[in-house]
C-alpha cells in the first residue's frame, strides 16, 4: 500500500493548477459524457509513463490495486505497468486485466492496453476466444477492447477477425466503436487495401465515421476515393 501511496502522491505533485478543458472534453468527463464522474488531474501522459518507469519493479498485486483507484491517471499508470510486465507474466497479467475491465472505462485506457495485453496474448496462443468473449458482451469498453486488441493480429497479417468484428459492429450504438473499427480498418488498408475496399462494397451502409477513419491513410497516399463500387479501377491514384 505504501507503493500505491507513493505513486498517487507523485501523480498529485504533477497536477496542473486546473484541469485542461480539452482533456475533460476529450475523455468526456463532463455532464452526460461517457466519462462523467471520473476524477482527472490533467497530468500529461509522458509524465505518467515516467512514473511507471520509475516503479516498474512493483508487484502485480500493486498494479491491480492501482488499477482499482478512482483517479484516472492512477489507472492509466497501472495499465502502463501491466504492459511492461506482460512479456514475463502473460497469463497473470491477462487475468488481472480481465477481472478489472470495469476500471478500464475510457478510450485512452483501452487504447494504451488492449493491444499490448489482450491482443498479444491472442497472437501468442493462437486463440482468439478472449477477444470474441469481450465482443459478445453488451459493454462499450469491452467491445472497444475487443476491436483494438486485433491490432497485433493485423500487424502479423491476420485480418479476418478484424473484418468480422467491424461487420458485427456496423450498427453499434456508440461512435467510439465505429471509430475503433475505422482505425483497425485503416491499419488493414496499409497491408491489404483491396480487402478494405471489398468490405465497403459489401457494406454500403457503413457509418460515415468508420469509413472516414478507415480511408484516412488511403487518401494520404494520394488516392482519391470518390465512391467505392465494383472494382479497384474505381480507386484512382
Amino acid at each position: 500500500m505504501d507503493e500505491i501511496k507513493t505513486i498517487l502522491e507523485q501523480i498529485e505533485h504533477l497536477k496542473p493548477p486546473t484541469v485542461p478543458t480539452f482533456a475533460l472534453r476529450s475523455l468526456q468527463i463532463i455532464p452526460n459524457g461517457y466519462g462523467e464522474g471520473d476524477t482527472l488531474y490533467g497530468v500529461p501522459v509522458p509524465l505518467l509513463r515516467k512514473i511507471a518507469k520509475d516503479h516498474r519493479s512493483v508487484s502485480l498485486e500493486t498494479c491491480e490495486k492501482l488499477l482499482q483507484q478512482s483517479l484516472h491517471e492512477a489507472r492509466y499508470t497501472a495499465l502502463v505497468l501491466l504492459n511492461e510486465k506482460f512479456p514475463k507474466n502473460p497469463k497473470e497479467v491477462l487475468g488481472i486485466y480481465l477481472r478489472n475491465t470495469k476500471f478500464i472505462d475510457n478510450w485512452d485506457l483501452v487504447d494504451v492496453s488492449a493491444q499490448h495485453i489482450v491482443g498479444k496474448f491472442c497472437l501468442q496462443t493462437g486463440n482468439n476466444d478472449v477477444i470474441l468473449n469481450l465482443a459478445d458482451k453488451e459493454n462499450l469498453w469491452g467491445n472497444r477492447i475487443a476491436v483494438v486488441a486485433t491490432l497485433p493480429l493485423i500487424k502479423s497479417g491476420q485480418f479476418t477477425l478484424t473484418l468480422q468484428l467491424c461487420e458485427r459492429f456496423l450498427h453499434h450504438p456508440h461512435p467510439l466503436i465505429h471509430k475503433a473499427c475505422g482505425w483497425m480498418l485503416r491499419e488493414v488498408s496499409k497491408r491489404d487495401v483491396e480487402s478494405v475496399f471489398v468490405f465497403f462494397r459489401r457494406h454500403p451502409d457503413t457509418p460515415s465515421v468508420m469509413r472516414r477513419y478507415a480511408l484516412e491513410w488511403v487518401r494520404k497516399r494520394g488516392i482519391t476515393v470518390e465512391e467505392i463500387t465494383d472494382s479497384p479501377a474505381d480507386i484512382k491514384a
